[in-house]
């Protein structure tokens, strides 16, 4: 019998500490950081582009917990980028011309998040997510184009609506670590490029965009700490 009720003690322990990580007051902590670089060069003569690009961005993210399993929270994010593009064309003449372009932006984001989990089983819990936030930002773009002698600069204001619905899944291997796995279901995208309007090669646009997953998967890993 005493064995029985220690053993009882111990599952519910065990049972309370599964379920501590998304308990009313705790909170969450985590993000992504990455870097992608590209480097393209063409292998023929004649009309080729050569393209060579540098990316670096950031997103940490918090949480409160305002009700068992129920998260509030914020993403905010940071980018930055720079390409740089050389262009080779052939001419009636059969002569060459080029054109350079250097392209550099910076971009901002501000996503709130509402989180919801449910248990499915020891250490694995479900999750539905609702975001909605901007993006802001600015781009620079040089161009040189030798067959005419012209040199452009040209400032681009960016603004992005973003909301999306992301299920997925939380495996916590431990008490205050979780190990993420989720995709967009459902997304919409409002984005907005402008500039000064004098500039005739101009790539100033609006665009606006919306998504299921059924159409396009792009899934996410991610690592969360709990406290």
């Amino acid at each position: 019998m005493k064995k029985q009720l220690l053993m009882l003690v111990a599952i519910c322990a065990i049972a309370m500490a599964a379920n501590a990580q998304t308990e009313k007051g705790d909170n969450l902590i985590g993000g992504s950081i990455g870097f992608n670089y590209n480097n393209r060069k063409p292998l023929n003569f004649g009309n080729t582009t050569t393209d060579n690009s540098r990316s670096f961005n950031i997103s940490p993210r918090y949480g409160h917990f305002f009700g068992k399993n129920l998260a509030v929270g914020l993403q905010v994010g940071y980018s930055r980028g720079k390409t740089h593009s050389t262009s080779t064309y052939v001419l009636g003449n059969n002569s060459l011309a080029f054109s350079n372009t250097e392209t550099k932006n910076n971009f901002f984001t501000a996503i709130p998040y509402v989180r919801y989990y449910v248990e499915v089983a020891d250490k694995f819990k479900f999750f539905g997510e609702g975001a909605f936030g901007m993006a802001f930002g600015k781009t620079k773009s040089s161009s040189i184009y030798s067959a005419n002698n012209i040199n452009q600069n040209i400032d681009y204001k960016t603004t992005q609506y973003l909301a999306s619905v992301n299920p997925g899944f939380a495996f916590f291997p431990s008490k205050k670590w979780a190990i993420e796995f989720s995709f967009p279901l459902i997304s919409y995208s409002k984005y907005k490029l402008e500039d000064n309007g004098v500039n005739l090669n101009s790539e100033a646009s609006n665009n606006e965009s919306f998504t299921l997953a059924f159409s396009s998967f792009s899934p996410t890993i991610g690592f969360n700490f709990h406290f």
